[in-house]
């Protein structure tokens, strides 16, 4: 598989959704969040369409997705068809750092390490990219019921279960089999919120990626100081122009703009 990376972070996409208080009219955190912080459309006067970072992120890849494949293969595609993607969740309760001394105490209730659970995340093939905000609502309801099922505890202990009983060949073969039928993989994590110097030096911004996974496009966003960057990688022979799969992206958010706009107008 022949992979080509493809740095999103210098085009509008991802820097409207996080800046876009003066942007687009998302008026929302300056940094992307998976709690309960909303991002509204509220700036002059817009009807409240409460709705978090993620809810947003999901929608623009589902409708830019449907774009593409409009443009690769209009005539040849079921409406309706499901693409599958899978994110990884951290289950521990403590997130961040902890503290040495109570990692050390075995009543402190603080756990070593990550505790890894997946969820797999569909989206839905539909011809001619509908309305913008309908793509958000319908990764709001998928997103919400992920979060109250027990999918992520119950990946975690079935690979925790077989890593103990029947060791890393198969935990690892089992972990090849689910990605392998998948499509994509995301993520978005929180990076600094101030800027961070090393060495003296002012580091500008903040790009993660991963490689060798049998997935047509992995796309990983990362926060810092205020603006936020993906990272796509596609493999090659299955997407052989990822530019055009990144104008479709950002165009789905300038749809969702002029969505939004109208929905504040009515």
């Amino acid at each position: 598989m022949v992979s080509d990376p493809l740095f999103m972070g210098s085009s509008p996409l991802l820097y409207i959704l996080i800046k876009g208080k003066n942007k687009v009219g998302f008026d929302g955190p300056d940094l992307p969040r998976t709690g309960p912080n909303p991002v509204g459309l509220k700036q002059k006067g817009y009807h409240p369409i409460q709705k978090t970072i993620n809810d947003v992120l999901f929608g623009i890849i589902s409708c830019g997705l449907s774009r593409y494949l409009d443009l690769r293969s209009p005539k040849a595609l079921q409406e309706g068809l499901q693409i599958t993607g899978i994110a990884m969740v951290n289950l521990r309760k403590q997130s961040g750092l902890q503290d040495f001394s109570q990692l050390m105490n075995s009543k402190s209730g603080a756990s070593w390490g990550n505790k890894f659970g997946m969820l797999l995340l569909p989206v839905y093939y539909h011809k001619g990219g509908s309305d913008g905000l309908q793509y958000v609502r319908r990764a709001k309801a998928m997103i919400d019921k992920k979060k109250l099922s027990l999918e992520g505890p119950c990946s975690y202990k079935i690979g925790d279960i077989i890593m103990s009983y029947f060791g890393p060949k198969l935990a690892s073969l089992l972990n090849y089999r689910i990605i392998s039928n998948t499509t994509f993989t995301i993520s978005n994590v929180i990076g600094p919120q101030e800027d961070i110097t090393f060495v003296g030096n002012r580091i500008s911004s903040v790009r993660v990626t991963s490689t060798a996974l049998p997935h047509a496009i992995t796309m990983h966003m990362v926060s810092y100081a205020g603006r936020a960057d993906m990272q796509i990688l596609v493999a090659k022979d299955i997407i052989p122009d990822p530019k055009v799969l990144a104008k479709c992206f950002q165009d789905a958010l300038l749809e969702m703009k002029e969505a939004a706009q109208a929905v504040g107008k009515n």
